[in-house]
């Protein structure tokens, strides 16, 4: 009897280990699990219908394009929330562009150029705007999440102000000048390319190494060899490529831009990280997956909500809980 209760112990001893060594998986992966059974019961299996699936897919790719660069991001400590009002501004590029190259029914230079011009364009302003605010704050030694604060409002003011000389807003001349980021396929493949590629240079490259490293002792960090300035620059160059790209998603998806376009997307971001177990002070326990399950975990819980017919203001408010709870759960983690 001594030796099957010492045996039981053992195994007990063995489970426990394991659970805290891998509960950052343990939560990732159990979040999600328990998200498809829930919802999978409680939508009688309308979650996984054609047309849900396909409504997943078109918000799940540029939110996952965006977690996956400003993972870059947060993983060596700091926190962007200005990607929203960026992506208002560069959706209003983009229709500008667009639409003055010739994107009409007729086709044109606008149809494939002027699309390209637009993301190129777009791409120019997040890196002008990302690089920045870095190396203004590595310059003058002012917290990022300030300089982020500040291109927040100012992109949010400048969206506004052109917005409201219109009557309701900036439209293209036609979707069809940018059909290809509404298609499946085209969505599927950009967002798993968009996720091995930084799932791979997170994990294996230097430039992940060091960007985890500087989460947990920027000093140290650079004892080891780490250039932390360079290696700040170079992933918030990622996060503005990626905004960029997401971007052209969104606005594919509305055709237009009002003075809301973008709202929200800064805490999409977050709670779809948080939910993916990262820890808002980064290091060495920033993994990619956390990116990349949490946004298919937020997805699934915030389309789950509304087929159960829930209120969109109760849907916010649900997101508000759950980021509020799974942030206490990470500093008991980390305290601990």
């Amino acid at each position: 009897m001594e030796s099957q209760a010492k045996k039981k112990n053992a195994k007990l001893e063995k489970l426990s280990v394991f659970a805290k060594q891998n509960k950052n998986s343990l939560i990732r992966y159990g979040l999600l699990i328990a998200v498809l059974l829930v919802f999978s019961v409680s939508t009688n299996g309308r979650i996984f219908s054609r047309f849900s699936v396909s409504s997943i897919i078109s918000q799940l790719t540029p939110l996952m394009i965006m977690c996956v660069g400003l993972m870059f991001v947060f993983a060596h400590g700091n926190i962007d929330i200005a990607e929203g009002a960026v992506l208002a501004v560069c959706a209003l590029t983009s229709i500008q562009i667009v639409n003055a190259l010739g994107g009409s029914a007729g086709g044109g230079f606008g149809t494939a150029g002027g699309v390209l011009l637009a993301f190129l364009v777009c791409v120019a302003i997040c890196e002008l705007l990302y690089i920045g605010n870095i190396v203004i704050s590595t310059k003058f030694r002012i917290l990022s999440t300030i300089g982020s604060l500040a291109i927040m409002f100012t992109a949010r003011g400048l969206v506004t102000y052109f917005v409201s000389q219109t009557m309701s807003g900036f439209k293209l001349n036609t979707t069809a000048s940018v059909a290809i980021f509404r298609e499946q396929w085209f969505m599927l493949l950009v967002m798993i390319l968009v996720a091995v590629v930084g799932w791979f240079a997170f994990t294996y490259t230097k430039l992940g190494k060091y960007d985890r490293a500087i989460g947990d002792n920027a000093l140290s960090a650079e004892q080891s060899g780490a250039r932390v300035n360079a290696v700040k620059y170079v992933c918030y160059a990622i996060a503005g490529f990626c905004v960029a790209l997401a971007s052209m998603f969104y606005l594919a998806r509305t055709g237009s831009v009002t003075q809301n376009f973008g709202q929200g997307r800064e805490m999409d971001v977050m709670i779809a990280l948080i939910l993916g177990g990262m820890y808002l002070s980064g290091g060495s326990k920033s993994r990619m997956s956390a990116a990349i399950v949490g946004s298919v975990t937020y997805v699934i819980l915030t389309n789950g909500l509304s087929q159960l017919g829930i209120a969109d203001m109760y849907v916010s408010l649900i997101k508000g809980i759950i980021f509020l709870v799974m942030i206490g759960a990470t500093l008991r983690r980390q305290s601990s």
